[in-house]
């Protein structure tokens, strides 16, 4: 027997009775059968979670332009009315200017007994309509200032109250314009 000079002393004799070909080892082969079986269960979760957290976020964005269209409309309605309430305060002042030139007027003429008295009742009754105006106004600009708040946190409460509640907010405000023009018809007298 020759001797291999790359191989360590004794490595010969043990190599005899071995075969030219490495001996396989099953338990590889079934370990790297369980990781791709893992492996791809993993990627199939993964997959599902993504198109659901899709799904989700395609509902999420439809929901948010939902009331940023809800929310773009209160604001205009409030802008208008708080424009409407302005100008009721103006017209307010006017009245009770005029008034009181109607009550310098009246007192100067006929018996101011009864001019005091007729005065004193248009004032009641202007005073009447215009702080039922004022508290009109007012109920309907809180009212859709609540809505505000309550659409940008839509997500808190069921559709159907919002909806129910915005109805309501329209009513006190048509409340208002009603008063409003009570208080119109009575100054035009």
């Amino acid at each position: 027997m020759t001797s291999d000079p790359m191989q360590p002393a004794g490595a010969h004799d043990a190599d005899v009775g071995r075969s030219p070909r490495r001996r396989r080892r099953p338990w590889a082969y079934g370990a790297l059968s369980a990781l791709l079986v893992l492996a791809l269960g993993l990627a199939g979760y993964l997959w599902m979670t993504t198109r659901a957290y899709e799904q989700r976020a395609a509902w999420a964005v439809q929901q948010a332009r939902a009331i940023g269209t809800v929310l773009t409309t209160t604001r205009a309605d409030l802008h208008d009315t708080t424009t409407e309430l302005e100008g009721v305060r103006a017209q307010l002042d006017t009245a009770e200017t005029r008034i009181t030139a109607l009550a310098n007027e009246k007192a100067q003429v006929g018996d101011d007994r009864e001019a005091q008295r007729q005065l004193v009742d248009y004032q009641q009754r202007v005073s009447q309509a215009a702080g039922t105006v004022a508290s009109a106004l007012d109920r309907c600009v809180k009212g859709q200032d609540q809505l505000i708040a309550y659409v940008k946190n839509a997500g808190a409460y069921p559709a159907d109250q919002l909806t129910k509640f915005e109805t309501d907010v329209d009513g006190l405000c048509a409340s208002a314009t009603h008063a409003n023009q009570t208080l119109q018809d009575e100054l035009s007298k």
